[in-house]
Order: structure tokens, then C-alpha cells, then sequence
């Protein structure tokens, strides 16, 4: 019999997970309960070009998603900002730097996998003050950016996309045997119990 694990996720951002568990026989299958739209948010865009102008070397980029590299990537070149782009950048972990390599980002720091461990990561790299771009979605998580001004340095948001919830009509049906639920946020989970009718599968959550 096949066995499933539901995960709140695109399919696309579930690949890695099932090459981990397809040797244990388990197989992902995706419910995005959230879906990426883009973000030009233009007076961050205006002070960010303010305050690390061309010519300017001495700021870093913070990623803390694989879903802003490209994003903010495409978005400076569309701006003629492509000296951003050189920009040392700091990943939150091994997945968000593959995705800045791919974009053609500079990555020279990449984290434990938290916001926390990365902004301790950075605090090591910084010259006293820096300004540090954090291209970002727009609900994060505040330890980073809250270390980091934390310790006086700048810290510039940049919104380049949001998560938007799918409506539950559009969600894909559950499917039967399923063996447990992966809730991948606290934003996620509210709105997989509300897709599935309100009250929780009767199988393992993690």
C-alpha cells in the first residue's frame, strides 16, 4: 500500500523532502495551502537605493527564504540597480543560498537554518554600522532583523513577495491513507485546519 504525508507546501518546494522519505516508502503529497505573489514596494525600493547608492560596497544583503533571490534579483535588474546584486549576501541556510547562487548572488555567509542563528552568524561579519538589505516576504519572523539593529547596525527592509492564502475551493483533495501532516508554519497550520473542514485529520501533525 502507498503510504502518504501531507505537507503544507507548493509541490515544487516538496521535492527535497521526498527524495528524503521515498527510502522509507513515503511519498509528499503537497497541499499549498499559501501561494507566492509578487511585491514592488516602492519607498522601500526608493530608501534602499538611498542609503546603498551605486559606488557603495560596504553593505550586505540577508535572505531568510528561498523565495526572495530571485525575486529581488529580477527586481534590481528591472531598476538598473544590477550593483546591488554584488553585494555580499548572508542565507539563512543551504536551501535560500542554492537559490542566490541561482539568481546570481554573492553568497558569503550561510546560517544554522533560523533567523537567529543567521543574524549571529552576521554580527561576526559586520563592520561596525552596516546597512543590511533584508529582502524578505511580508510576514517574517523578528529575530533577525531585531538582532541586528539590536547590535546598531541598519537594517533595510525590502518586501519583494507576500503569501497569499488559496482559496480552499482551489485546494487539491486529500486523498486516503494518509500516515501524518507536515504544518510548515504557524500561518499554515491556521489555514489547514480551516481546508479541511476545521477540525484536525486523525493522524500525526508535525
Amino acid at each position: 500500500l502507498s503510504r502518504f504525508v501531507l505537507v503544507t507546501r507548493h509541490p515544487a518546494e516538496c521535492e527535497e523532502l521526498q527524495g528524503m522519505l521515498a527510502p522509507a516508502g513515503l511519498t509528499v503529497r503537497a497541499y499549498p495551502v499559501l501561494r507566492v505573489a509578487e511585491v514592488a514596494d516602492e519607498e522601500e525600493w526608493a530608501r534602499v537605493l538611498a542609503e546603498v547608492p551605486f559606488g557603495r560596497d560596504d553593505a550586505w544583503l540577508a535572505l531568510a527564504s528561498p523565495r526572495a533571490p530571485a525575486r529581488f534579483a529580477s527586481s534590481c535588474r528591472a531598476r538598473g540597480a544590477q550593483h546591488l546584486l554584488r553585494l555580499p549576501a548572508a542565507a539563512v541556510g543551504e536551501t535560500t543560498a542554492h537559490a542566490a547562487a541561482a539568481a546570481g548572488l554573492r553568497v558569503e555567509l550561510v546560517g544554522p537554518g533560523t533567523g537567529g542563528g543567521l543574524g549571529e552568524g552576521m554580527l561576526e561579519r559586520l563592520a561596525p554600522a552596516s546597512s543590511v538589505i533584508f529582502a524578505r516576504g511580508r510576514d517574517v519572523r523578528p529575530e533577525l532583523p531585531s538582532l541586528l539593529v539590536g547590535a546598531g547596525h541598519s537594517v533595510l527592509p525590502l518586501t519583494v513577495y507576500r503569501m497569499d492564502p488559496t482559496p480552499p475551493r482551489e485546494l487539491p483533495p486529500l486523498g486516503p491513507s494518509l500516515e501524518a501532516v507536515v504544518l510548515t508554519s504557524p500561518r499554515a497550520a491556521e489555514l489547514d485546519l480551516r481546508g479541511v473542514g476545521g477540525l484536525p485529520l486523525p493522524c500525526p501533525h508535525w
